[in-house]
């Protein structure tokens, strides 16, 4: 866990658990697809939910955290609008989205949110 912040850590969870719902439902399994310079990869996640949260840890919630002071508040403000108690937001997968993009271009060798 990147941080302490229980409000935090509770929506970035319920984002997390959302998120896995709509991988395992979108691919048909637990396993999402990036694109990696134009070549197609599929990262399978270990780990369930878990796993899924080191992934938004690592590539949303890093990247908060290493450009704004006041990083756990804008998480919380992002982290809200991923997931409700329905389940993911449009927002939420737009998120989705773009840190797969980040996935895609460090895997590529183009920078990103992580390197790997």
């Amino acid at each position: 866990m990147i941080t302490k912040n229980f409000q935090l850590n509770s929506l970035a969870n319920q984002y997390a658990a959302a998120l896995y719902d709509h991988i395992t439902a979108t691919s048909g399994g637990a396993y999402f697809m990036i694109d990696a310079g134009g070549q197609s990869v599929q990262v399978d996640i270990i780990g369930g939910v878990k796993g899924v949260r080191e992934l938004i840890d690592g590539y949303a919630l890093e990247a908060l955290r290493d450009n704004y002071p006041q990083w756990e508040g804008v998480g919380i403000v992002l982290m809200a609008k991923c997931a409700s108690s329905s389940g993911i937001t449009d927002f939420g997968v737009e998120i989705w989205q773009s840190m797969t993009n980040d996935m895609g271009a460090t895997v590529a060798g183009n920078g990103g949110g992580v390197n790997a």
